[in-house]
């Protein structure tokens, strides 16, 4: 590397036809990896890189989208919902729009293969609803880049469970994406707390196992635990430990919306800014969007949520001591006190300002943490 302008790098990089659409092409067949491997040592770990060994920033490997503004490759997502809300039928139809490459719920998606591990449902019931839904979505039949792995009643040992994956994935095409449907029923062993971070912790790392061999995305469903939601951000409501939710790289929700067969859809990522909350038309088979309703309008956080007008200093006060927030999720909390999007900009510009609030860049991404020396 010389100390030379790189700018005619860059140019020549963007002239380069290989170098367009990155991430904004969706015609493109996934890649059996994505990334590449990471040079370890005789220790196993990577090594140390300095920075002036690091490549172009243009030139960095980045993670292709599979689907536009929700999800990319490799990616961990959550999907957290009351009971009965619809959960696994929104895995499905999602696992079926990603086989078939078509938008799921205005996003575009990545042909991709898609593997379904059910521990809820029996076969037949599981492939019933995937026929309703190939259907409902105007297809001759379930698509060929699903498949299905019921497990009900054989296993709920996710040891076992990783270790005949990775065996049956060495066998197989590779998979983009894995659906796992759904998460407590992991948690039924007696050293396993839900409640415990450290107990939760090495169960979302064990998931992660399913996956990394191949590079594929994974994506699990939780419920919410029981009771009035209150005033909590939807990052909050997931039933046992906050782990389950500081761990994925998405986190997406389904709330309830006061409009029949109707919630409210919000997500949390760590890797981009992602879609503004909306409301979708949850009445099986097919999920759609519903573009008419308003997602803050009816709004369920419990009956005595404040609408209060907040003051810089009470906006700070939303991040909790000695820890940092993305931008998201600290509107997310505001957004549980009423605060417009408006609004919260502007007190955020008052904050920054003021010096009252330090940000940092992590990974791309901007976190906020309150100035200690004020």
């Amino acid at each position: 590397m010389t100390d030379q302008d790189d700018s005619i790098n860059l140019l020549k990089t963007l002239a380069d036809p290989k170098s367009w659409g990155e991430e904004t092409s969706f015609n493109y067949k996934s890649a059996e990896k994505s990334f590449e491997n990471i040079q370890t040592n005789t220790d196993g770990l990577p090594p140390f890189i300095r920075g002036d060994e690091f490549p172009p920033q243009y030139e960095l490997p980045r993670r292709r989208p599979i689907v536009q503004d929700i999800l990319k490759r490799g990616e961990i997502m959550t999907l957290f919902a009351a009971s009965k809300m619809g959960k696994s039928w929104f895995l499905q139809n999602m696992a079926t729009c990603m086989a078939e490459g078509i938008p799921f719920l205005g996003s575009e998606t990545v042909k991709s293969n898609c593997l379904i591990i059910d521990l809820e449902l029996s076969q037949v019931d599981s492939q019933d609803r995937l026929w309703s839904i190939a259907l409902g979505m105007g297809l001759k039949a379930p698509p060929r880049n699903i498949s299905l792995w019921s497990l009900r009643k054989h296993s709920y040992d996710l040891e076992m469970i990783t270790e005949v994956l990775h065996s049956r994935f060495a066998q197989s095409d590779p998979f983009d994406c894995v659906f796992l449907d759904p998460l407590y029923l992991f948690g039924t062993g007696e050293n396993f707390d839900e409640n415990s971070s450290s107990c939760v912790t090495e169960l979302m790392l064990e998931l992660s196992k399913l996956t990394s061999q191949q590079e594929a995305s994974l994506i699990v469903s939780h419920h919410y635990r029981k009771g009035v939601m209150g005033k909590e951000s939807h990052f909050d409501r997931a039933s046992g430990s906050g782990a389950f939710a500081r761990f994925p790289d998405v986190l997406t929700t389904l709330s309830d919306h006061s409009l029949p067969q109707h919630c409210i859809f919000e997500m949390t990522s760590r890797s981009q800014k992602g879609r503004m909350p909306f409301v979708i038309k949850n009445q099986p088979p097919v999920f759609d969007l519903a573009e008419n309703a308003d997602p803050n309008a009816f709004r369920r956080y419990g009956d005595n949520a404040p609408k209060a007008d907040l003051t810089p200093e009470v906006l700070l006060s939303l991040i909790p001591n000695d820890s940092s927030v993305t931008k998201a999720e600290w509107f997310s909390k505001a957004r549980m006190q009423g605060v417009s999007e408006n609004k919260f900009d502007h007190l955020l510009s008052m904050i920054r300002q003021s010096g009252m609030v330090k940000q940092v860049k992590e990974d791309g991404i901007i976190l906020y943490s309150r100035n200690a020396g004020l």
